[in-house]
Order: C-alpha cells, then structure tokens, then sequence
C-alpha cells in the first residue's frame, strides 16, 4: 500500500510540472504574439506616414495628376490600422483639401502611395 501511495504522489508531482510547462507555454506564446502585433502595427504606420509623407509632396506639386488617388483604398487601409485618430486626421485633410482643388481629387487623403502601404 505504501508503494502504490508513493507511485500516486510522484504522478500527481509530475502531472503539476506538466500543468505548469503547459501554463507557461501558453503565457509565452501569449506574449510573443502581443509582440509581434504590436511590431506588425507599428510597421503599419511607419509605412502609412511614408505614403502620407509622399502624398503631401505630390499634392504640394501642381503639375502632379491627383485623380489617380485611390480614396476609398487609403480610408480602408486606415480602418485596418484600427486608428480612429489616423482615419478623423485624414477626413479632417479630405474635408479641407477637396475645397480647394476640385479638379484633381481630395488633396492628401488619396493612394498615391499604394505600394508603401499595400507591402505591410
């Protein structure tokens, strides 16, 4: 009887260490996928402030063709990004820039930049 209790405590010893290896896989894996969120967002918008950064020399040129500006793509990139301060930025510049230069599109808030932003 003394044999088959000791048997008994040391699986329940090693199924707690097992528990705990799990536990603490899961808590890594956890963090190492927060980490790369956060690296994989922040690379986002490094390159959505380049795209931008490109856009405001191009709209700054009056010889530059803003037609071509693909609107509806930057409002859906930013809505990916999940940043309402990004997105009510780029309304804030649409609304202001759309006043002034009819012709060519909304001034800034285009997708001039596809390819910066699209390689995220």
């Amino acid at each position: 009887m003394l044999l088959m209790d000791q048997k008994i405590a040391s699986l329940e010893k090693d199924l707690n260490e097992a528990k705990k290896q799990v536990v603490e896989t899961q808590i890594n894996a956890y963090y190492e996928k927060h980490e790369i969120m956060e690296d994989t967002k922040v690379s986002a918008a490094i390159a959505m402030y380049k795209t931008k950064l490109q856009m405001a020399q191009e709209a700054q040129d009056p010889e530059f063709d803003k037609s071509n500006w693909d609107i509806e793509g930057w409002k859906a990139r930013l809505a990916e990004l999940d940043d309402k301060e990004e997105a009510g930025e780029v309304l804030t510049i649409e609304a202001s820039g759309s006043g002034k230069d009819q012709a060519g599109g909304d001034a800034g808030a285009g997708g001039a930049g596809e390819g910066d932003a699209a390689n995220v």
